[in-house]
């Protein structure tokens, strides 16, 4: 007994020190990962999270109490004491719940089925972080899915000493990411702080203090002078993303015209240009079209070329080796150069190689035959590119023309050469609007300004829980073996089981008859 004793102390003991989980998941949605463990493990001071949550709730909040509380306890054994926790339940409390109100936790209305009536129940679903003398709070837990990104990057951003800022180029008709972007900038601004940058109005002072810059769709030309501003921003060791349409079309009246921003020979010095074409794919996104039959509106849902869904990602990229698909509307192709010397190239994602271009004359209304000519181009076709490396400036050989109406070109304050820095080259400026939504354009969108920030930890979990794997696209012959394996082969493999049970049956019955004799 004393032996057995002595096992059952120890076991408890080594358990007790020791922490292991085996997560099967394929995404590991009930593992926090490397970098939450990391964050962990390298907390500046405590961190205390209450989870304010209602009991007893139905399906599928239920569940959500058991969830967060089995994660938490993963930070907590990661955290070596700097993480702890605990839950809450507001019930009937007054006091707690107009706390709850003060901390911006609203109440959710939650529809359950008692005594065969549906009644709506007021819940509480939220939880408050403090660190020192800061608090950031997570106001509702709607969806399991995410819950660590949106758990590491509150401690992140709580614990840090500065928040980095990422800038969004205005002045020439480009987005508002507040307004037209807006879940982009809410999961954006988890992590960063959001600023407006007119170098029209604040010159090279709107960039100071920025810390990489996004360029999302300008429609009008980019003046020399803002260019200047925006390579020698680049000439600083700073981080750039261009996401610009070389088309414009107007999803109203199906047109499409040539975009002229200004930036296509600073890209092309940079190495990387956007082709002006349209590129149509086979495999793409189902729109909603209405048409008028008669009397009637009909609403049809059709596949749309362009707006192809890419699936073709560098897997040895920390940007892209998580990523599934990505659709991109009005999307348009990149001529990458190949490595030099000071800088490295790589193309991130290529469309099928059932994709073709338009180019010259294009057709964008979707009730018109979007096929591709006889004489098109076929793909695969690169259409998101980085470069990082030690850039040139667009404007080394053009330091002499100082005089007349360039008096923002000074040489004696003009730097010419970058040191190792990255920038971030899609031939679309739409798949990050609202307009588009797509949870996994988002996902990305942020994710690129992580990367361009070089903070990659944040990458890997942003989109965990969110898988996206469309089926790819199938040649003629496979079409046509699925088609007759399901009319014709599971009818016959029906019968070959019926036929061979019927064997066995009747061998049996003559061996219990010759037994019999």
């Amino acid at each position: 007994m004393l032996t057995v004793a002595g096992i059952l102390i120890l076991v408890n003991f080594v358990a007790a020190e020791l922490f292991a989980r085996f997560d099967l998941t394929e995404s590991k949605m009930y593992s926090i990962s490397e970098a939450s463990k990391n964050l962990m493990k390298n907390l500046p001071d405590k961190v205390h999270a209450k989870a304010y949550f209602t009991a007893n709730l139905p399906a599928p909040y239920n569940s959500h109490t058991s969830f967060v509380k089995d994660i938490f306890e993963e930070y907590a054994a990661y955290s070596n004491g700097g993480f702890g926790f605990e839950f809450i339940d507001p019930g009937d409390n007054e006091e707690t719940r107009n706390q709850l109100m003060v901390l911006g936790i609203p109440p959710v209305q939650i529809q359950e089925i008692q005594n065969d009536q549906f009644q709506v129940k007021q819940a509480w679903l939220g939880i408050v972080f403090y660190y020192a003398d800061k608090k950031e709070v997570i106001p509702v837990v709607k969806t399991t899915s995410g819950f660590e990104y949106e758990v590491t990057s509150t401690i992140k951003k709580l614990t840090a000493e500065r928040l980095k800022t990422v800038g969004f180029l205005q002045g020439h008709e480009e987005p508002n990411p507040r307004e037209a972007m807006q879940r982009a900038s809410e999961i954006i601004e988890k992590n960063y702080k959001i600023a407006l940058v007119d170098l029209k109005e604040q010159k090279a002072s709107a960039l100071d203090e920025v810390d990489t810059l996004v360029i999302v769709n300008p429609k009008t030309k980019i003046e020399e002078e803002d260019l200047y501003y925006i390579d020698q921003f680049l000439m600083k060791g700073k981080t750039i993303a261009f996401f610009a349409d070389a088309i414009d079309v107007d999803v109203r009246s199906f047109r499409a015209v040539n975009v002229d921003n200004g930036l296509a020979e600073l890209l092309t010095h940079y190495g990387v240009t956007i082709n002006q074409d349209l590129i149509g794919d086979v495999q793409n996104k189902r729109i909603n079209i209405a048409s008028q039959q008669g009397m009637f509106r009909i609403s049809n849902i059709i596949n749309y070329p362009l707006i192809p869904v890419v699936t073709d990602f560098d897997k040895d990229s920390p940007l892209t080796q998580t990523v599934d698909a990505l659709s991109f509307p009005f999307l348009s192709s990149l001529k990458v150069t190949s490595n030099t010397e000071a800088v490295t190239y790589t193309v991130l994602a290529r469309t099928t190689p059932r994709s073709w271009q338009q180019v010259g004359m294009f057709v964008v209304n979707p009730m018109e035959n979007l096929a591709p000519k006889p004489d098109a181009q076929t793909g695969p076709f690169p259409v998101a590119a980085a470069a990082q490396g030690r850039f040139t400036s667009f404007f080394a050989n053009k330091l002499d023309q100082t005089a007349g109406d360039k008096p923002w070109l000074n040489p004696s304050s003009a730097l010419t050469q970058s040191p190792e820095t990255r920038i971030l080259v899609v031939g679309d400026g739409s798949f990050g609007l609202d307009e588009y939504f797509d949870p996994p354009n988002v996902i990305f969108l942020a994710d690129a300004v992580d990367w361009l920030m070089q903070d990659n930890a944040m990458i890997g979990i942003r989109g965990r829980g969110m898988e996206n794997k469309p089926i790819g696209e199938l040649e003629p012959w496979e079409k046509s073996v699925i088609k007759y394996m399901n009319m014709i082969g599971i009818p016959i493999l029906f019968v070959i089981f019926g036929f061979a049970r019927w064997s066995m049956r009747r061998a049996r019955k003559r061996g219990f008859q010759l037994a019999s004799k």
